[in-house]
């Protein structure tokens, strides 16, 4: 009886152990679960404050952009209609200017006993001359004599340092000419030589196709020979070769003979 009390005691007290360490689990296992809620509902707020941060920054880019975009237009409108003013004054100078010539053409036309001596009278006084004559005969008399040594010395002054440089100048330009005169001379006398040799050269290609021309005059008159046929297209050949010899010396001579040598 002691022993069967003893046995009901320790399956008593196991029982209540393993009641205690599945408690235990479940506590833990609640905690646990509470704990990945309370995180997953924390991450689910960073998310979403996140989110909407970012729409609004995406907001404000959007709005800096469009009002950019607006500001650039309107930039352009202005300008446009800035060109296009522009555009037309020009138009209006520009038809104003035509209008202006075209009277004055026709009061030329409509008065050639006035016009005439006016445009006379302008064409002289764009020449220089006209208008140092001009000058000395109305303001250059208002001078006095003292202005006019000074200036008449500092011009002098300038004339002379300007007359060295034109000697030394002319002195170079001198010497070039010779030089260039005397190779035109050596190049006319070599053309000339050369053309006495060109014309003596197609003289002896003349005769030298008159030649060939004879030959092959004789042989067709032979036709029942092979070697009369062979020697006639080398005759053919050789008059047809000095033809295009006594053309082309005859274009060089020609060609030299136009320089007047």
């Amino acid at each position: 009886m002691s022993k069967d009390s003893t046995s009901n005691t320790q399956h008593d007290h196991n029982s209540s152990t393993t009641a205690s360490i599945t408690s235990t689990i479940n506590d833990v296992k609640q905690r646990t679960e509470a704990a990945f809620t309370d995180l997953q509902a924390g991450a689910d707020a960073l998310l979403k404050d996140a989110a909407s941060q970012a729409v609004a920054a995406g907001g404000v880019v959007f709005g800096y952009a469009r009002e950019g975009l607006d500001a650039a237009s309107q930039v352009a409108a202005e300008g446009k209609v800035y060109v296009d003013h522009g555009l037309d004054q020009l138009k209006q100078v520009e038809n104003a200017a035509i209008a202006q010539i075209k009277l004055g053409l026709d009061v030329v036309h409509s008065n050639p006993y006035v016009s005439y001596p006016v445009l006379v009278t302008g064409g002289l006084l764009v020449l220089p001359t006209t208008r140092r004559l001009l000058y000395r005969a109305t303001l250059g008399r208002l001078r006095s004599p003292e202005n006019i040594i000074k200036g008449s010395e500092g011009k002098v002054e300038g004339l002379k340092s300007k007359m060295d440089d034109y000697a030394q100048e002319a002195k170079k330009l001198q010497e070039r000419m010779l030089a260039a005169e005397e190779e035109y001379t050596r190049g006319r006398s070599k053309l000339k030589a050369t053309r006495q040799e060109l014309q003596r050269l197609a003289s002896v290609v003349s005769k030298s196709e008159r030649a060939a021309a004879g030959v092959l005059e004789d042989l067709r008159a032979i036709k029942k020979v092979d070697k009369a046929t062979s020697l006639r297209a080398e005759a053919a050949s050789q008059l047809s070769a000095l033809k295009a010899q006594r053309t082309a010396l005859q274009q060089y001579i020609y060609r030299i003979a136009s320089k007047d040598i």
